[in-house]
């Protein structure tokens, strides 16, 4: 069977509002990228602060409201982060699971899709389950990382995950990381698809002579992303190097990352820049230098599952200098794309900002190497067609089984 005709109702805790939003940008990404295909899609996503439901791409995106406008933002800054410091989001939580089943149930019985195809299976799958069941529509899970993570830290999130997989018909992860927490959880076939680019990719900018050079950090701005680690090892470079720090994105820890950069006099020498459109993002990762992801093992115990932004700058033939935990490992190999140090480690970062920035003629030959993996490992053109097997082989599944029913 081909996905030609099937209509997917793809469910998932982030999509943009607009076709310029960053926001779960690598969902819609796949999906326009997944149309020609001859598949249709929908979308069933969480509402933000009272948003309606609109069409993107030509693709009907359901909003699903949940709570008081408010706290209608759960996901926005990652929900676990706000769970942990705003207790109250608790009971945000549990209407956002309780209302998202109810609606989605009766999208599922009015839409009547082919196939559900779940993000962060938990809560997701739960929300799922009803109408999987009852309405006869096969799940495909898709992990991300920070679901399993979470389940390494809450028991009680692992038994519901055990519970879940084997109802679904096809199991994907973004990374060998992710594929690696979801064996440990249930022994089943799980297929490693990771994402591609969301932006159009910009030639490089050449650095004129005696220009600053420029670092960049592009990423949510909370405590997973191991911002802080980054600015404690500024100093440490401009004691022999002056360069420029350059931050895209918002957080939860917005302000205390920007508290702490102004008490280490780093005012001139940091410049945060908020959101930014995909052209102004394009821009700045061909601006940029050296890119940085100095992520860490969170209190939660939560990573990255995989690192779009890595690949992004990879496309634009930068070298990439990340923390090696998590999915991070699967993009960047250390010595050849870019350089791998220790989490947490401000002075690793600093001997690796100032290794590449000293030698840049190997620092170009990361970035020239970089730019070939990128267009190799992670080319849609190679991506699409593990989607489109995993969905048929979920569709065959699911007919062979009610088949046999019949039969029987």
């Amino acid at each position: 069977m081909n996905i030609v005709g099937k209509h997917i109702l793809v469910i998932t805790s982030v999509y943009p509002m607009t076709a310029d939003a960053n926001h779960g940008a690598f969902v819609r990404e796949a999906i326009i990228r997944l149309k020609p295909t001859g598949a249709r899609f929908t979308v069933f996503a969480p509402a933000y602060e009272g948003s309606q439901s609109h069409v993107l791409d030509d693709v009907r995106v359901y909003r699903f409201r949940y709570c008081l406008k408010h706290f209608e933002n759960l996901v926005r800054d990652g929900a676990p982060t706000k769970l942990q410091k705003q207790p109250l989001y608790l009971l945000a939580a549990a209407l956002y699971i309780f209302l998202g089943t109810l609606q989605l149930f009766w999208i599922c019985y009015k839409e009547k899709p082919d196939m559900l195809q779940i993000h962060w299976p938990f809560p997701h799958g739960l929300m799922a389950l009803p109408a999987s069941i009852l309405l006869g529509m096969p799940m495909v899970f898709s992990f991300h990382g920070s679901e399993l993570m979470l389940a390494n830290k809450f028991g009680f999130v692992t038994h519901v995950l055990r519970w879940l997989l084997p109802l679904a018909k096809g199991i994907t992860a973004n990374s060998s990381f992710t594929s690696g927490l979801i064996r440990k959880i249930h022994d089943a076939p799980v297929t490693v698809i990771p994402y591609g680019l969301t932006i159009e990719v910009k030639p490089p900018q050449k650095r004129q002579l005696g220009e600053v050079p420029q670092i960049l950090f592009v990423g949510r701005l909370d405590e997973r992303k191991g911002l802080r680690y980054l600015l404690s090892a500024l100093p440490l470079v401009l004691a022999k190097q002056p360069v420029q720090l350059r931050i895209v994105g918002k957080g939860i820890l917005e302000a205390e990352i920007k508290s702490q950069s102004q008490a280490m006099g780093l005012d001139n020498v940091v410049d945060f820049l908020g959101f930014v459109s995909k052209e102004e993002l394009a821009n700045e990762y061909a601006g940029c230098d050296i890119f940085v992801l100095p992520a860490i093992i969170d209190s939660k115990g939560d990573t990255e599952g995989l690192g779009i932004v890595m690949i992004e700058a990879l496309a634009h033939q930068k070298p990439v200098i990340a923390s090696a935990v998590g999915g991070i490992v699967d993009v960047i190999h250390s010595g050849t794309t870019g350089l791998l140090v220790p989490e947490k480690d401000p002075e690793a970062l600093a001997t690796a900002i100032l290794a590449l920035l000293s030698d840049p003629i190997k620092s170009q030959q990361m970035a020239q190497k970089g730019l070939i993996d990128a267009q190799n490992r992670f080319n849609w053109l190679r991506i699409i067609p593990m989607w489109e097997q995993v969905f048929a082989k979920a569709l065959d599944s699911s007919l062979t089984e009610k088949n046999t029913e019949t039969l029987a």
